[in-house]
């Protein structure tokens, strides 16, 4: 996905995106959101609350160019989404093995692992190409240190270039192929990937190490069921606690030039 320069020149901590989280969580649409958006130009306040809160109105205005473009955004991530047979297909053209997600419930849809597969196959030719260390399937957390001091992820990782100490690239992997309708679960992986991306940010913030930190979210059925968590995806993109965020069919292109520029630049 694309880094709108507009809002990427802003720190991750600006005060800019506390209002974006903020107006995502009213989940507002239609004639409601001019509504809202009106009040909040004419007072300058955030709307409807019982102690004034004032709001830059240079924020204001970046806030309505914002959700414009946000939902540009989302709809080119929607496009972007494959199907399962998909995905599947092309790690057969690559002849990536592919695992699958085993449930007990076996009405359930066993899921496959195919972006899994297509991100460590691409990774792994890569990196053995350029004798690069690479660890595709962390047992234990992250960590780096410096100096300035110590950092460990807050979970285990999908991956991590070189390794998991100080590595210079990590990523999450988040794929969903079920046939019904998706759940909180998704919720939860935004989170998790938010609170990761801060938590190296902040590392960042105090320390001489820059570190990439990579999203990858692919299952076109259960991501349209749910938009606003992919829009949360998009906003911590743009707001830079994620560094790259590959989508869909977006792997079989971009993902191979990243790893080459990793490896490149920080390998």
């Amino acid at each position: 996905m694309t880094r709108i320069e507009q809002y990427t020149i802003l720190s991750w901590n600006h005060d800019f995106w506390s209002l974006v989280r903020y107006f995502r969580s009213l989940r507002i649409t239609g004639g409601k959101l001019a509504e809202w958006l009106s009040d909040l130009r004419t007072d300058a306040c955030l709307p409807a609350q019982t102690k004034k809160f004032p709001i830059d109105p240079q924020h204001i205005e970046l806030l309505e160019n914002y959700i414009q473009d946000s939902a540009f955004l989302l709809s080119k991530a929607l496009a972007t989404l494959r199907s399962e047979e998909e995905s599947l297909a092309f790690c057969k053209k690559l002849k990536f093995p592919v695992g699958s997600t085993k449930t007990q419930n076996r009405s359930h849809h066993q899921s496959s692992k195919a972006l899994i597969a297509a991100v460590s196959g691409i990774a792994r030719k890569a990196c053995a190409d350029a004798n690069i260390g690479i660890d595709l399937d962390p047992q234990r957390r992250a960590i780096w240190f410096s100096e300035q001091g110590l950092h460990v992820s807050a979970r285990n990782l999908d991956g991590a270039i070189p390794s998991l100490e100080n590595p210079k690239a990590v990523w999450e992997i988040k794929e969903y192929w079920g046939k019904t309708s998706g759940g909180s679960k998704m919720s939860d992986a935004v989170y998790e990937c938010q609170l990761v991306g801060l938590e190296l940010r902040m590392f960042e913030s105090k320390s001489d190490i820059s570190i990439d930190h990579i999203v990858f979210v692919d299952g076109r059925d259960q991501w349209n069921s749910r938009k606003s968590d992919l829009l949360r995806f998009i906003d911590l993109h743009q707001q830079g606690l994620i560094d790259h965020l590959i989508v869909g069919r977006e792997v079989e292109s971009e993902w191979s030039v990243l790893v080459a520029a990793i490896i490149q630049n920080k390998g």
